[in-house]
């Protein structure tokens, strides 16, 4: 016969494991929180331990890789500049695949000064919007190399490159342009957007009030003729310059028939200075002058700086 107290505590046990208060709480979850409850502070070490060890893998991480840049990575550092630098001087072969087209040189012209002094010249082109070049040059002309040069060439920019008074027995008629070490840069368009406006802001210089009188035959005749050329040049710039070059080209009709160079030291933004010229020699028939100022506004150390600020501008 089975005994009726047995089964009366399985029918309790039962019934307290299927157990659910009024707000819906089961035996189950009960026990769980009870667990919780006594083990609270045993899961709260674990917590602690194990953000311990993902901040302990953090900081291994951190100085490994701090102590592999010191032992490796500043080496590999300065071979990358050397290589940018390098790459700032390239050659045309890698400039044209980059962009940058080869400029474009004129025939090489030759004209008498006075007796046995002559002026070779020729024309140079940049068709390149976005880069600028700086180089070395000279001339060959008669067996013999003029003094080398530096020069540049701003982006959509025509130049007359030149070496004046250069002595010879005899009119050199095989001049040719030699040029060396040319190194090309690419205008940052973050640092300027728009390089028309750029320019046009530090180029505004303008000749004005020209005058050329040129030696009647009489002086010439008795060598004592010079020719003299005036003109007032006026920085209308916002720009103080140490120094500002100014190629001279005369014209008869649409052929340049004689070209000169003259440099203005410290001229400051809104002055105006009157230049004098002489120029020696027959130039015949003059019908007009051509005045254009060069001076390298990418180069930072043209500008004369202000006092009262790291500045150019006003």
């Amino acid at each position: 016969m089975a005994n009726p107290n047995l089964n009366q505590e399985k029918e309790i046990e039962r019934k307290l494991e299927n157990y659910e208060s009024t707000e819906g709480i089961t035996t189950k979850q009960l026990e769980v929180g009870l667990w919780y409850v006594e083990h609270k502070k045993q899961l709260k070490m674990v917590l602690i331990g194990f953000l311990i060890l993902i901040s302990a893998v953090s900081w291994v991480y951190t100085i490994y890789g701090f102590a592999y840049y010191i032992a490796r990575g500043m080496n590999e550092d300065e071979i990358l500049i050397k290589q940018l630098v390098q790459l700032n001087g390239a050659s045309h072969d890698y400039v044209m695949q980059v962009g940058a087209k080869d400029l474009a040189v004129g025939t090489v012209e030759v004209i008498k000064s006075s007796d046995r002094k002559y002026d070779l010249f020729t024309k140079l082109q940049n068709d390149n919007p976005k880069w600028w070049a700086e180089f070395d040059y000279y001339f060959i002309a008669a067996g013999r190399q003029t003094q080398k040069a530096g020069g540049y060439i701003l982006p959509d920019e025509i130049k007359y490159l030149a070496a004046l008074a250069e002595d010879f027995s005899y009119f050199p008629e095989d001049g040719r342009l030699v040029m060396e070490n040319i190194s090309w840069h690419r205008i940052d368009q973050h640092q300027i957007p728009d390089w028309q406006a750029y320019r046009a802001a530090r180029l505004n210089i303008e000749s004005a009030d020209i005058k050329f009188t040129q030696a009647n035959a009489s002086q010439l005749s008795e060598k004592l003729g010079l020719n003299q050329l005036s003109f007032n040049a006026i920085n209308r710039t916002a720009y103080n310059y140490w120094s500002v070059g100014f190629v001279i080209l005369l014209y008869s009709g649409d052929q340049i028939a004689a070209i000169n160079h003259y440099v203005l030291n410290d001229f400051m933004s809104g002055q105006k200075k009157l230049v004098e010229i002489s120029w020696p020699g027959d130039l015949g028939r003059t019908d007009r002058v051509e005045i254009i100022p060069e001076v390298n506004i990418m180069k930072d150390d043209i500008y004369i700086k202000y006092e009262g600020g790291a500045g150019q501008e006003k």
